[in-house]
């Protein structure tokens, strides 16, 4: 639902988004919104804030103390919002801001992160409703159930042992496959969680994952573990599904984090490593509790490059062998950032930085700044300190810090100052 009482900026905004496939419903004044809500129950609503009678903090109040409504996503659309109009919306009920005019990769990025969690969560609840409905009343389809659980493996890994049930499950099944592996990881957990209570932390954790976790399930990804506040996902699908999902969960965290400010909490980050290559997949424990698990030197590096995140204060990292299979390598926007070494490797892997889901601005100044970047990095890595220093030192020190210059910028002053 576009709420807005300007036509024109009402047109603009459904023509793109019923050229990208949505339907649309457009209402011209908070009060003409709130009478159709209920009825209409639309996904997501755009809510215009400069609006006579009603203005958007108003209508957002309304929505999100009303029972039928309050579940509804609002997205708040402004020519300017400062510090305190975001937090004055925050406290309303919005999600998500858009500036206006929208801009079109903005407004249907946002939008389609919210319709995917929408639609999920929708199918999953549906299908909850639909398994108590068989089960109930039987107890013996029942006891099979809850004995199927107690050995469960995802259904994509019983896919690949090529098995049909959990029930058929044995200890040592195991099969070889490519896939790309992906490591997710909240930055800075440790002190997250000691400020709070145990039943704060599992209630933190069950959220997270579960916003994350449908945009792996959709990109044809599947999860095989989770390591404390990590995720350990695999992709039989290939490498291009494995980094869609981690530029999906990277672009929602701040709206996640918009929902966590108006509860009172601190944002967070999250980073992500993903390697491809070939895996062992099998069954491993004891015949009393089965464990499906991969093994392999993919995983060990992908767990690697997710380190790597928090070494150059980046987002997403990604290995040679992920871009080179992929179809369009220029769907996305990356930059070679580093060779690394990997405990029983002898030669060094390249490794690039995705930066997708950075924020605009800093898209356009990695963007911008690429070529001499990667120049820079191919000549330390060749050892020509010099060289290397001087295509850093023409970068310009961004005023939001571009921490990988900053890093090479360093080495090469060390290594320089080791020849002297």
């Amino acid at each position: 639902m576009i709420v807005d009482d300007e036509e024109s900026i009402r047109s603009t905004m459904q023509i793109v988004l019923n050229a990208a496939g949505y339907e649309t419903l457009t209402v011209s004044t908070g009060r003409e919104c709130l009478e159709r809500v209920v009825e209409e129950q639309p996904d997501i609503i755009l809510l215009d804030v400069q609006m006579p009678e009603l203005d958007g903090f108003a209508v957002a109040s309304r929505l999100t103390a009303e029972e039928q409504s309050r579940a509804i996503p609002i997205v708040m659309v402004s020519g300017g919002l400062n510090e305190a109009d975001r937090i004055r919306g925050l406290q309303a009920g919005a999600v998500e801001f858009l500036s206006k005019p929208a801009e079109t990769n903005e407004l249907l990025s946002k939008v389609r992160s919210l319709a995917r969690l929408k639609s999920y969560h929708d199918e999953t609840r549906a299908q909850r409703e639909a398994l108590v409905a068989e089960v109930s009343g039987k107890e013996g389809q029942l006891r099979d159930a809850l004995t199927a659980f107690a050995r469960f493996v995802p259904r994509e890994f019983l896919s690949c042992l090529s098995r049909k049930s959990v029930l058929e499950v044995s200890l040592g099944d195991q099969v070889q496959a490519e896939m790309a592996v992906m490591f997710a990881d909240i930055r800075d957990f440790t002190l997250l969680s000691d400020s709070m209570s145990p039943e704060q932390n599992f209630s933190f954790l069950n959220a997270y994952l579960g916003r994350m976790n449908p945009f792996i399930w959709e990109n044809g990804g599947y999860i095989d573990k989770y390591i404390g506040d990590a995720i350990m996902a695999l992709f039989p699908s290939g490498t291009e599904g494995a980094l869609d999902a981690a530029v999906a969960m990277l672009e929602h965290i701040p709206t996640y984090n918009a929902q966590r400010a108006r509860s009172g909490y601190s944002p967070i980050r999250i980073g992500i490593g993903i390697h491809s290559g070939r895996v062992m997949l099998g069954i491993i424990g004891h015949e009393r509790f089965l464990q499906g698990t991969v093994i392999s030197d993919t995983v060990n590096l992908a767990s690697r490059l997710e380190g790597l995140t928090k070494e150059y204060g980046v987002s997403l990292v990604v290995s040679n062998e992920v871009l080179f299979s992929l179809q369009n390598p220029n769907r996305y926007r990356y930059r070679f950032l580093d060779k690394v070494t990997v405990r029983g490797k002898r030669e060094a892997v390249p490794v690039y930085e995705v930066f997708d889901s950075d924020p605009p601005d800093i898209i356009a100044w990695k963007a911008a700044s690429r070529d001499l970047f990667e120049k820079g990095v191919y000549e330390y890595h060749a050892g020509n300190f010099e060289a290397a220093q001087r295509s850093f030192d023409l970068i310009p020190r961004s005023a939001k810090l571009d921490m990988p210059v900053e890093i090479y910028r360093r080495r090469c002053r060390q290594a320089l100052g080791q020849r002297s």
